[in-house]
């Protein structure tokens, strides 16, 4: 395994974030879902796993949304019926950013600029029933496919930034044939199981209710869906050179799950932060320029 990146000097120090208080639609939900499950646990978990495959999309305005009226370049993927936005800035070898979970493509808009003028082409989509993407339903086999598909649409990928649950995508996406030299992983979950069983902790789900959704989703994947996305495991196979960037104040994604990825991983390196939490990941300066510097211009690439 290679050595970690002395992150003494680098981390970028911030007061720990006190976690916002809960929206009162999310607790209403959650009460709701608690209710519905003492009275009929086969029905409420019926009703959370058609939730779990609906993410909401990110409230507007979205940050860097300004960005893709400046897109070098805007092309429409078509995937089964539904139309997959897909924008490009600059030239060079492509990077291809895979948002999370309820994210969208412009998330990565800080590291737009940054990587263009380091000769890069940055590229960046919205998942389906994502973003700026039609539908109103997918899963994360889906979002592999339509990132597969974006990298064909422009040429070999060159490096891949991931982010949460798109680490999951990504990963699998690589293991079915996507070819990458550099990967970044930001605050990746250790595996899909892991991701539920968080879900029903934040939903309050009794036993039962959550055993309901996880049959449902055996019963549409086949019983191999926690192999098949989990990372830990898929993570033993990466062979690219990479960068995990884990945060220890992240109260979305546990750092222990992020750090059992990274020790599966035999090519990457290791970035630890503190006070960035889950999303500012995404736009910390030192996170893009730390990623910069492991990258390198396309000149020391080749």
């Amino acid at each position: 395994m290679t050595s970690q990146l002395n992150t003494q000097s680098e981390i970028f120090q911030r007061p720990a974030i006190q976690k916002a208080p809960r929206d009162a639609g999310f607790s209403a939900t959650r009460l709701a879902l608690q209710l519905y499950g003492k009275v009929s646990p086969q029905k409420a978990g019926r009703l959370v796993n058609r939730m779990a495959f609906r993410p909401s999309r990110l409230p507007v305005p979205i940050r860097y949304e300004y960005l893709l009226d400046s897109a070098d370049s805007y092309t429409q993927l078509q995937h089964g019926a539904r139309t997959i936005p897909v924008y490009s800035w600059g030239q060079g070898p492509a990077i291809l950013g895979v948002h999370g979970w309820a994210g969208a493509g412009i998330q990565f808009g800080a590291w737009v600029n940054p990587l263009v003028e380091a000769g890069y082409r940055v590229v960046l989509f919205d998942a389906p029933a994502h973003g700026r993407a039609q539908g109103e339903s997918t899963d994360l086999f889906e979002i592999a496919e339509v990132a597969a598909k974006v990298a064909a649409s422009v040429g070999r990928v060159h490096s891949v930034l991931a982010h949460s649950i798109g680490c999951i995508a990504v990963a699998r996406a690589i293991a079915d044939g996507l070819q990458t030299n550099y990967l970044v992983m930001l605050a990746p979950p250790v595996s899909l199981a892991a991701v539920m069983e968080n879900l029903g902790r934040q939903l309050g789900l009794s036993p039962e209710v959550l055993a309901v959704h996880l049959q449902l989703m055996e019963e549409r994947f086949g019983a191999t869906v926690w192999e098949q996305l989990n990372l830990e495991t898929l993570s033993q196979s990466l062979t690219q050179r990479g960068l995990l960037v884990v945060d220890d104040d992240d109260t979305s994604i546990s750092p222990e799950e992020s750090e059992r990825v990274y020790n599966n991983w035999a090519n990457a390196n290791v970035l630890r932060t503190r006070g960035l939490g889950h999303h500012r990941l995404l736009w910390s300066p030192m996170v893009v320029e730390t990623v910069l510097r492991d990258l390198g211009r396309p000149v020391d690439t080749v």
